[in-house]
Order: C-alpha cells, then structure tokens, then sequence
C-alpha cells in the first residue's frame, strides 16, 4: 500500500480545509455592495455562460464521434451527447468514478452497435486529444502571460509562440502518432532508469496500447484526426469564452487571449486538486490566482466568476440528472 493510498482521506482534508481558509479570507474582504450590483447582472451572464458550455461539449461529442472511425455513425449525435456528458459528469463529482464514466459509455456504445474495442479505442484516443490539445493551449498561454502580457513585443511573441506550436505538433507526430511506438519506449525507458514504482508494467502497457491506437487511427483517418484535434481545441476556448463573458458584463476590459490563458491555469490547479470531489475550493482558489495574474484583483469579480462557473456546473449536472433518467428507460425497453 502506497503512502497516498494509506493516507488518501487526510490528504484531501487536510487540502480541503486549507483551500478554505484561503477562499474565506477572499470572501471577508467583500465590498458587498459593490457585490449586489454585479449579481444584477448574473441572469445574463449565466444564460451566455449556458450557451458557451453546450457549445463546447457538442464540439467534445463531434471530437469524440470522430475518434470512433467508421462506426462513428451507429450512434446518433443526440444520443453520443447524452452518453459523454452523463459519464464526464461522473468524473467531475467524483473522481475515483473516471473509470466508472468511461465504463458506463463503453457500456452504451456496445448498446448502440459498436464493439467493444471500439468503444475503448475511441475513449483512450479522445483523453489523448483532449491532454495534448490542452498542453498546446497552456504553453501558448504561458507564452502569453510571460513575454505578451507585460511587454510590447507582439510580434516577437507571435514569432515565438509559432515556433513553440510547430515543436509540439512535431513531437506529437513523432511520439504519439508514429508507427514505431517511441512514447511506450520512452516510458519504459524511464521506468528502466529511474525505478519509479508508479510506473507499473500495466501503466507501461497502457501507454503502448494507447501510442498504438494512436498511431493506427491517424495513418487511417488523418482528416477526422485533425478534425477531431479542432474541434477539442475550440471546446477549451468556449470554455475560457465563460470569463471573456463574465469579465465584458461586468465592464473589465480583458482580451480572448487573457481568458484563454485563465482558463488554462485553473484547468491545471484542478488537475491538481482532482482528488477533492467537485474540486470544491481549489477552483475557486484558482480563479483568484489566475485573476490576479491578468491584474483583476477585485475580490467581488472573482466572487462572481465563481458563482457563474459553478452555477453552470449545477445546472449541467441536473442536465446529467435528466439524461441517465433517459437512458435507463431507454435501456429498459430494449432489455
């Protein structure tokens, strides 16, 4: 047993009540009623928020059909929305059930015609898309924040962030999609070398049968691929369109790449508190860090970021709510 394992339920507490208290410090520094003007605004903002949202998950979903090759089309769009979101709202609140959301649309994929195989093919292939097109993003981001945001040199900037671009599609050509498998290799090199005990012969296995999966589709389907690459991309840029939105209604002036580079570091706070269900105080922590990074230092706009973003949250989760009630009747009739 692992000291992580031994000791999960303290960690997260201990990170739990630690968020807290720095949230709570930001919330008793409120100007209330500067506060209560800017919730006038939240009916509208939350109605874009909602749009913005189903936007990127319908682009997710055409991603997501994309990878599954030439079955892509058993399975209607409706019904392929339905399915991922209901399984991705599963990992979200819970994320020990990562594994149960992928189980469960495995599960309804082979309901809806396509094997097994399939429906694990297109899922690793999907996570895969989904990480690199994020790592694209924030390195972009980073660029932004540490050379464009503070200084002058736009087109030194954009010369540099061209380059940095070209290097990573390259490398995810070279280690991702080539026939010769050298992300697997690379793995198993370091495990070799290094002895870290987390790399386990069946993570190593994992990651050659995901550069396989990889490899195979792209040298198929090199056009869904790239598509399926765009169209995951854009759904990380509707989501930072919810600060863009935010931030213009409540009259801050803030360009799409300043959102963009938000969004992308409260996704990367998240992914380190991931072990907190809902990730409950470390996104709204992370609002504020990133907030503060594009010089936003207001306390009651942060305050109303959050509630927007979880607000959203909610109501898309009553949406899960009300797609597994379709699902399971669904499945029932054809039991």
């Amino acid at each position: 047993m692992t000291f992580f394992t031994k000791y999960r339920r303290l960690i997260v507490s201990v990170l739990f009540v630690s968020v807290l208290i720095l949230v709570g410090r930001f919330v008793s520094n409120i100007d209330f009623r500067m506060l209560s003007r800017y919730l006038d605004e939240m009916p509208g903002m939350f109605a874009s928020v909602i749009g913005s949202s189903f936007l990127a998950y319908l682009f997710s979903t055409v991603g997501w059909k994309l990878c599954m090759g030439a079955d892509g089309h058993k399975i209607r769009l409706a019904e392929a929305f339905r399915i991922r979101h209901v399984g991705e709202m599963l990992g979200t609140f819970n994320p020990t059930s990562v594994i149960a959301g992928d189980t469960f649309k495995i599960s309804l994929l082979s309901k809806s015609g396509l094997s097994t195989e399939n429906g694990v093919t297109s899922i690793l292939l999907m996570r895969m898309i989904n990480l690199f097109s994020s790592v694209l993003l924030m390195t972009v981001s980073i660029i932004y924040l540490t050379f464009g945001r503070f200084g002058d040199k736009d087109e030194f900037i954009l010369f540099v962030m061209i380059i940095i671009m070209g290097a990573l599609c390259f490398l995810l050509a070279k280690y991702f999609l080539n026939e010769k498998l050298y992300f697997g290799k690379t793995v198993e090199k370091i495990r070799d070398k290094t002895k870290w005990t987390f790399l386990t012969p069946k993570i190593v296995e994992s990651c050659y049968e995901t550069n396989a999966i990889a490899a195979h589709y792209f040298r198929t389907n090199k056009l869904k691929f790239s598509l399926a690459f765009v169209l995951i991309a854009l759904h990380w840029m509707l989501g930072a369109l919810e600060f863009f939105i935010v931030l213009k209604t409540l009259g801050i002036e803030v360009s799409f790449i300043d959102a963009v580079s938000v969004e992308m570091g409260v996704i990367l706070f998240k992914s380190m508190g991931m072990i907190v269900p809902g990730q409950l105080g470390v996104e709204e922590y992370g609002n504020k860090v990133l907030l503060d990074v594009i010089g936003i230092n207001s306390n009651e706009i942060w305050l109303i970021v959050s509630l927007v973003r979880r607000s959203r949250q909610l109501f898309w989760l009553a949406i899960a709510g009300v797609f597994l009630i379709i699902i399971t009747k669904k499945s029932y009739k054809t039991a």
